[in-house]
């Protein structure tokens, strides 16, 4: 493991410690689950909002810079004129969904409105710091924005002795998110030597081949976020709020393996795939490399996490996080499928096949929603966790055997 996948795995690591001790905190120190509700709604509600508002539309740009090499500071600039306008065009419905039918009270919404743009932005800088290769630097203001404030939270809790206040909390994670997105764009800014800011005309054409392009991976992964995140609102609207803080919990947790493995090996090894696709020997060594070395630290991630996980939940004493555990359980066999995934995803990506990824993506995503609609009004997030399971293995298996099929390119080409 060289020093930048360490540091990564480092900063990573020490962003999800974070948050579990958030989880855990509110656990332990709550009433009940309400609140692990109402936090596990509000970055539910946060994912997919920015899903929608960043369309994807990185990952275009990404392949663009990484061929270029330089003057890409254009291309920066008409991809931020384009999320301004989805700003302008789908917050107004988004929020009124949000709000409207209760998802997250209404107290939230100016919060959840400056949250809102902070964190996507943030993630935009994220990966355009991860595409100049700077990824060290990007994941250090992913911690302030996503860890930092919590170990004031904790202070605030257990040194100043004030109540539990999710509302303020709420608040306390703002105020980080917009510090770590203005030294992050200081940063960028003397790192690409940006003298002076000046607005200047959007190119349009651009713009819209950004948009022809990136909206089959928006399809792709708003059909993965469906897979991931839909199931809390369906737990919420049978089941109510209390069930969905154990589920988030869970998958606080499982997500977790997702984390470190794409910090320590996927984020260091995909822009490099993408760089040597044309050198088949360096190509190919690199993809037996990345599947040995996740394959390798997925299996101790899944099995240290198995053993850990009850004495972990014991510790919350709160019975319903130990009578779920096969729910748990099962999403770590979902996961490990999900991780394995990736080696053939991004050797398809590398080869363009864009479409494909597309068609497998929704039809996982069809398959979700059909058995969470069957399964959790009756097994409650059992149903939810077996769900995502056959999802994940629909994803691995497809990936799999396709990434080995030798079939022209030309046709998923965008």
């Amino acid at each position: 493991m060289n020093k930048v996948s360490f540091g990564n795995i480092s900063f990573r690591g020490l962003t999800l410690i974070s948050k579990f001790i958030f989880v855990f905190f509110l656990g332990r120190y709550s009433i009940d689950e309400t609140n692990l509700g109402v936090y596990g709604m509000l970055i539910t509600a946060i994912a997919f909002l920015i899903y929608f508002l960043g369309f994807d539309f990185y990952v275009f740009n990404m392949r663009e810079i990484i061929q270029i090499k330089n003057n890409f500071i254009p291309k920066i600039r008409d991809q931020l004129y384009f999320h301004l306008s989805l700003y302008l065009l789908l917050m107004p419905l988004s929020l009124a969904i949000i709000f409207g039918f209760n998802f997250i009270e209404i107290k939230y919404l100016v919060l959840f409105i400056i949250l809102l743009i902070s964190e996507h932005l943030g993630q935009e800088l994220f990966r355009l710091l991860t595409t100049l290769e700077k990824s060290l630097v990007g994941n250090f203001f992913f911690f302030v924005k996503s860890g930092l404030w919590i170990w004031y939270i904790l202070f605030d809790f257990f040194f100043l002795n004030n109540e539990i206040n999710i509302f303020r909390y709420i608040l306390i994670w703002s105020l980080f998110s917009w510090f770590s997105l203005l030294i992050g764009l200081i940063y960028i800014k003397r790192l690409l030597k940006i003298k002076n800011i000046k607005f200047y005309k959007p190119n349009i054409s651009w713009i819209l081949k950004g948009i022809k392009s990136s909206s089959i991976f928006f399809m792709s992964s708003l059909s993965f976020l469906v897979i991931q995140f839909s199931d809390r609102f369906m737990i919420d609207f049978y089941h109510g709020k209390n069930l969905v803080g154990v589920y988030t919990t869970y998958s606080q947790f499982i997500n977790a393996i997702d984390v470190f493995t794409f910090s320590g090996i996927i984020m260091v090894t995909y822009p490099k795939m993408i760089k040597f696709f044309s050198d088949k020997n360096i190509y190919k060594n690199l993809k037996n490399n990345f599947f040995k070395n996740l394959l390798a630290i997925t299996i101790v991630l899944v099995l240290g996490s198995y053993f850990l996980a009850p004495f972990v939940f014991e510790f919350l004493e709160k019975p319903s996080f130990i009578n779920y555990i096969s729910t748990y359980n099962i999403l770590l066999i979902g996961v490990f499928f999900l991780v394995m995934s990736n080696v053939f995803h991004y050797d398809l990506y590398a080869k363009k096949r864009d479409y494909l990824l597309l068609k497998i993506a929704i039809t996982s995503m069809s398959c979700n929603i059909i058995l969470n609609l069957i399964l959790i009004p009756k097994y409650e997030i059992y149903g939810a966790s077996i769900a995502t399971l056959f999802s994940f293995i629909v994803i691995f298996m497809a990936k799999f055997f396709f990434s080995l099929q030798k079939i022209s390119t030309e046709n998923d080409s965008i």
